[in-house]
């Protein structure tokens, strides 16, 4: 049967002038449990990361960063500086920041977390001195999402198929807690970008590491062969009709040739960090997203290869050790060995067979 088309609401249609209040509330004390349980489901693994280096991360204030932040610093003791943007009213961002802050100051441990836009000139002129100041070196994960989920005009607008999810209004993230939160599957519309939206996402994701890149280097901050320069990269396939069709696929391949021009000028390690979807805040606003996520993770807990945030960060550790030099780090192999199958599943996806699609996804702890 034909699937019914449906408004893709921000944030799964949860309710603005609610929020202010809601995260004022709730938020502080939501960001503390999360993170107190976050750090009760820690082990170190061990970084490499050597005396007087600390990690900057750029963006992920609520994904999969937000979760390197806390491996790295009550996991493995490794001093983060982190710099993200987000709205203290509306985004749920600051106050994990400040709990992340909080705990790391009482444990005797080095976080701070700046808001503001990493791309402002400004911004980075005020971090690599202060970086300058208390480092010997750095090494830069960059995870700004902040692109625009659109297509290309010469291929046109089209539909693809979606959830209709609630999402947790505290966390700001998909809910797959329950059926009566998977409210609905349909199709949602894909329109154009527009020649702003692409410079935007260019800005934000494409050419957004160079600078970081060049100034911690002129600061003496990026070591030759020990400084990592990463970024948080989605192997998206060509025939992807959202990713692999608009400014999304196109930034990331301007940051691949980034990564290569960093790694010549100043003979640093680069890699690119390769994740699968993940149950994030960017997740939600990417036109057939929040049914890739569900989908490819109902495949992988049937296959027990699924891994979750947590485990993803502490997966990511080993690209920090100046032994490892490969050109990527996969963390999505599990992800990119079942894309057949998914295609497979949700090729005949309707709302009479939904519950039987997504039996192990729905209602499982701990995504």
């Amino acid at each position: 049967m034909s699937l019914q088309l449906f408004a893709k609401a921000p944030l799964g249609g949860v309710d603005r002038r609610s929020l202010v209040e809601v995260l004022a509330t709730q938020g502080p004390k939501v960001a503390r449990d999360d993170l107190a349980h976050a750090i009760s489901q820690l082990k170190r693994v061990g970084t490499g990361v050597k005396p007087g280096a600390c990690v900057l991360l750029l963006g992920g204030s609520n994904g999969i960063l937000r979760a390197v932040a806390i491996q790295l610093l009550f996991g493995e003791s490794v001093p983060v500086y982190a710099v993200h943007y987000d709205s203290e009213k509306l985004q749920i961002g600051p106050h994990h920041a400040r709990a992340i802050t909080e705990s790391a100051l009482a444990a005797g441990l080095d976080a701070t977390f700046v808001n503001a836009d990493a791309t402002a000139p400004a911004t980075l002129e005020r971090v690599v001195a202060e970086l300058k100041a208390r480092y010997r070196a750095v090494h830069l994960i960059n995870g700004i999402a902040a692109g625009a989920p659109k297509r290309f005009e010469e291929h046109g607008p089209t539909q693809v198929p979606d959830l209709d999810v609630a999402f947790d209004s505290v966390r700001q993230t998909p809910d797959y807690s329950s059926w009566e939160c998977v409210r609905r599957v349909g199709v949602v519309q894909v329109d154009v970008a527009t020649a702003q939206d692409i410079e935007r996402t260019n800005k934000f994701m494409g050419r957004s590491t160079d600078p970081w890149a060049d100034a911690l280097a002129q600061a003496g901050l990026l070591i030759a062969g020990e400084s990592l320069v990463a970024f948080a990269d989605y192997e998206f396939e060509p025939s992807d009709p959202v990713y692999g069709m608009g400014p999304l696929s196109a930034a990331k391949l301007m940051q691949r040739e980034s990564l290569a021009r960093i790694q010549s000028a100043y003979g640093v390690r680069t890699t690119r960090l390769c994740y699968p979807p993940m149950c994030t805040t960017a997740i939600g606003a990417i036109p057939g997203g929040l049914l890739k996520f569900a989908g490819s993770a109902e495949l992988m807990i049937r296959a027990g290869t699924y891994k979750n945030l947590a485990q993803l960060a502490q997966e990511t550790m080993p690209a920090l050790d100046t032994n490892f030099v490969d050109e990527a780090l996969y963390l999505d192999l599990a992800y990119k060995a079942m894309r057949p199958a998914f295609d497979t599943l949700v090729s005949d996806i309707s709302p009479e067979n939904l519950h039987e699609k997504l039996a192990h996804v729905v209602g499982h702890a701990g995504l």
